[in-house]
């Protein structure tokens, strides 16, 4: 939840304790930014004062403890909201406390200011009702206030991701296989443009797949899980992703299908002398069970048929997408095929019909074979070539722009964005790390994972370097502007503009 109070900045006059404070309120603030709710909780429980106590409120509505958040705001006084509307953000984090606890009274308060507020927490606003309806049972409600977030606000952190996409994910279509499928694959699509993306850090992927799951959702959540892992570079850790939600393929839907084939082919060749009739028996079969039967365990027969078509897509690097699993023609795979099919035939000719008889003054086993390597083998060692010198040629292109991408990335993160934002996540933070900013000291600072002091040279900010959740992607945060330098004794300034 973004934070709705700004911090002061830092007073080179005030004592350490203070400074402390006013960092560590505004790394907070940009843990919230970024809705790193378990960072955010650590950070405000080192601030003793009532913003700490908000903040720990919020935080504690949001992580699904709004008994918690409640009895926070009891001990600073701010639970008790007037008849007549709240009077501060923390009246309204009360109301959603009460609400997510089952008071329906206070959800409908809640639902009512929302007309009301003013546009500077509208934000704010709807991470309160989400969490709150959600708890409540108002799902309806919720998805509607975490759609606004993304759709309205623009918000794409792992913590709403992880709920609007389940909600879109779940409202998929039950009777049409392709449009279940589009919809899936735009949710995968959503992912893969998030900062950081899947592949890099599958924070968001598992909480939306967690969350469908919660939902009671696990044919969603298979479908999700292969889709991203489908489309997007290879990750081990997708992949695992996508094993462990994978569903079981039916064995009947596949087998009986061939077996009534083949003994309706026996039986029209016994009985009516030729296989006409018992080929359209099998064809029919075969129909059948592909519109009727259901191909995979625990799904739907059009899940089962999605997660069919999931299962083909392959990543391809060369052309930075996903594509079916398909044959395609490929020019050096193909020419050399063709090369080694005249050179192995004609080699294998020339063997039968040697005018020195060199087929014949050997065994016949030794003929054989040496047939078969120059008829197949060669071919065949032609077409392994063409295509392990095709991948090559396309893995050595993938890593030309990488490398691209990389050195236009290298020269981003050496220039000073402290203007920027409050909070940078992914590639792109663990290059500014260590390319712009510059080892800080500064008061110790308990996060529960790993946590570096760095500073702007440029602008003197102060910025928090610690990981997201899962630890595999850097996570900064940007610590209040410096206060100006204090005016010259005598120069009659105030030391501002």
């Amino acid at each position: 939840m973004p934070h709705t109070t700004a911090s002061s900045p830092a007073d080179p006059g005030v004592p350490a304790a203070g400074h402390r404070r006013v960092l560590l309120s505004a790394w907070a603030s940009a843990a919230e930014d970024v809705d790193d709710l378990p960072l955010a909780a650590r950070l405000w429980d080192q601030v003793p004062d009532a913003a700490g106590a908000s903040g720990r409120a919020r935080a504690a509505l949001l992580t699904g403890d709004p008994a918690g958040g409640l009895a926070v705001l009891e001990a600073v006084g701010a639970a008790d909201v007037p008849d007549d509307g709240p009077r501060s953000f923390d009246h309204v984090v009360a109301l959603a406390c009460r609400a997510a606890l089952g008071r329906a009274d206070e959800l409908a308060r809640l639902v009512a200011v929302g007309g009301v507020l003013p546009a500077s927490v509208r934000l704010s606003y709807l991470y309160a009702l989400g969490a709150a309806a959600d708890a409540a049972g108002q799902r309806g409600v919720a998805d509607e206030a975490w759609r606004a977030v993304v759709v309205e606000h623009g918000v794409r952190t792992p913590y709403v991701l992880s709920r609007f996409l389940a909600a879109w994910v779940q409202g998929r279509d039950r009777t049409d296989a392709r449009a279940a499928a589009v919809r899936v694959l735009e949710a995968a699509h959503e992912l893969a443009a998030a900062v950081p993306p899947p592949w890099e850090d599958a924070l968001a992927a598992e909480g939306v797949v967690a969350e469908l799951v919660r939902r009671g959702d696990g044919a969603g959540a298979a479908l999700l899980a292969t889709a991203v892992a489908r489309t997007g570079p290879r990750s081990e850790v997708l992949d695992a992703l996508a094993a462990r939600h994978a569903p079981r393929r039916a064995v009947a839907p596949r087998v009986v299908p061939v077996v009534v084939a083949v003994a309706a082919a026996v039986a029209s060749v016994a009985l009516l002398a030729h296989a006409y009739a018992g080929v359209a028996v099998g064809a029919l079969a075969v129909a059948a069970a592909r519109r009727w039967w259901r191909p995979v365990v625990d799904m739907t027969l059009v899940d089962g048929r999605v997660w069919d078509g999931l299962s083909a897509l392959r990543y391809d690097d060369r052309l930075g997408r996903a594509r079916d699993g398909a044959s395609h023609v490929r020019l050096i795979p193909s020419l050399l095929t063709v090369a080694g099919l005249v050179a192995g035939w004609s080699a294998a000719g020339w063997w039968v019909a040697a005018p020195a008889g060199l087929g014949q003054r050997v065994p016949d086993a030794v003929e054989a074979v040496v047939f078969a390597m120059l008829f197949l083998g060669v071919p065949g060692a032609a077409l392994w070539g063409g295509i392990r010198l095709d991948r090559l040629r396309h893995r050595r292109a993938a890593g030309r722009r990488r490398a691209a991408t990389e050195a236009a990335e290298q020269g981003q993160v050496a220039t000073c964005r402290c203007w920027q934002g409050t909070a940078v996540t992914g590639r792109f933070a663990r290059g500014y790390a260590s390319e712009h900013l510059v080892p800080s000291a500064g008061p110790p600072v308990e996060v529960g994972r790993g946590a570096a002091l760095r500073a702007c040279p440029l602008s003197g900010m102060r910025w928090l370097v610690t990981t997201s959740p899962s630890g595999a992607s850097t996570v900064l945060l940007r610590g209040p502007a410096p206060a100006p330098a204090a005016a010259a004794a005598g120069d009659g300034g105030s030391g501002y503009l």
